[in-house]
């Protein structure tokens, strides 16, 4: 054994001990996001059973705590200052969703409505019809993830609706002039039957993630198969 492993070519042997080396990494890092997702929806439909609460009591977690609370409250959607969050596919229609502030007694809140389809023009928004008296609202507390690789190209020009590229709490600030609560809530879906309110909590369901996790742990085992074949092979023929 010592002899076969003595005579291996170096580079050869160490791209090859590299690469099974990430793709093993790699089925790893899929399990640990299986699990995350498998806990996260576990967290959602726990939270889905249990007693909505206000705002105050959000306020009153820390951030982490905050994720997929219930929750619900009064207040006053600000209805021609609102935004559109671009790009969004719902069954391979583009379209936008909303987002409104709404004036509740904790502070404002960003409201998500939900998803509306685009026109046949990106120069003609979609129209859409707020509620601004005070009515009672009901939802899920999401937290915004910033992707520093999306550039946002909204203008800080007065002009609404304003169309942004992700929710950035800190940009929506900036355009609406007015401090904001530090999450979002996603609208429940029995409410306001013009927008369409199918909400994904996660992406990529776990047992997608268990898959890849079996495919980088079998391309790992392949490529090392191969490589020992072939030296075992390459070095019977030398001994010949």
């Amino acid at each position: 054994m010592w002899t076969f492993l003595s005579r291996l070519p170096f580079v050869a042997t160490l791209i090859t001990f590299v690469s099974v080396v990430i793709m093993f990494a790699l089925g790893n890092w899929q399990l640990q996001r299986a699990e995350q997702k498998t806990q996260r929806l576990l967290a959602i439909e726990l939270a889905a059973n249990a007693e909505q609460i206000d705002l105050h009591q959000v306020l009153g977690s820390s951030i982490s705590e905050m994720l997929d609370m219930p929750v619900n409250f009064e207040g006053v959607a600000v209805s021609e200052r609102y935004f559109l969050l671009d790009n969004k596919i719902y069954k391979g229609r583009v379209g936008y969703q909303v987002l409104v502030p709404i004036q509740t007694d904790a502070g404002t809140v960003m409201a998500n409505f939900g998803w509306v389809a685009a026109t046949n023009s990106r120069d003609i928004l979609p129209r859409i019809e707020l509620n601004d008296a005070r009515i009672p609202y009901a939802g899920i507390v999401s937290l915004p993830l910033h992707n520093a690789m999306i550039k946002e190209t909204a203008l800080l020009d007065g002009k609404w609706p304003k169309i942004l590229q992700q929710i950035d709490l800190e940009v929506i600030q900036q355009h609406y002039q007015q401090q904001v609560l530090p999450f979002v809530v996603r609208l429940n879906a029995q409410q306001e039957l013009n927008f369409v309110r199918d909400w994904q909590p996660v992406v990529m369901a776990p047992e997608k993630h268990l898959a890849y996790a079996v495919q980088w742990y079998l391309l790992g085992l392949a490529a090392l198969a191969v490589f020992v074949i072939a030296q075992r092979n390459k070095l019977k023929r030398n001994n010949n």
